[in-house]
């Protein structure tokens, strides 16, 4: 009875000693297959970075320009509030 009790305990201690194992390696198993798999879409997405990055500085470019010219056709607009370009009438 006794030899089969210190074998449960063995059983259980070496359980232990693997699951404590486990819980130590995984967290940097987990962060070095992180490292390797953003590094390996990276690789992938460098082809694509030179096009879009040209793209983005062309849709910058046309919101920019759309703008300032919306802003530019309603200068009109900046007289009604504060009246400084108004001119008076004298009768």
């Amino acid at each position: 009875m006794e030899t089969k009790q210190k074998s449960w305990f063995k059983r259980l201690g070496w359980t232990s000693i693997a699951l404590c194992g486990l819980c130590c390696s995984l967290p940097i198993i987990g962060i070095a297959l992180g490292i390797g798999g953003l590094s390996t879409i990276a690789f992938y997405l460098e082809k694509t970075g030179l096009v879009l990055l040209i793209a983005a500085v062309a849709f910058f470019a046309f919101a920019y320009l759309k703008k300032r010219k919306k802003t530019s056709c309603n200068s009109d607009a900046s007289c009604s509030v504060d009246c400084s370009c108004k001119t008076t009438l004298s009768k």
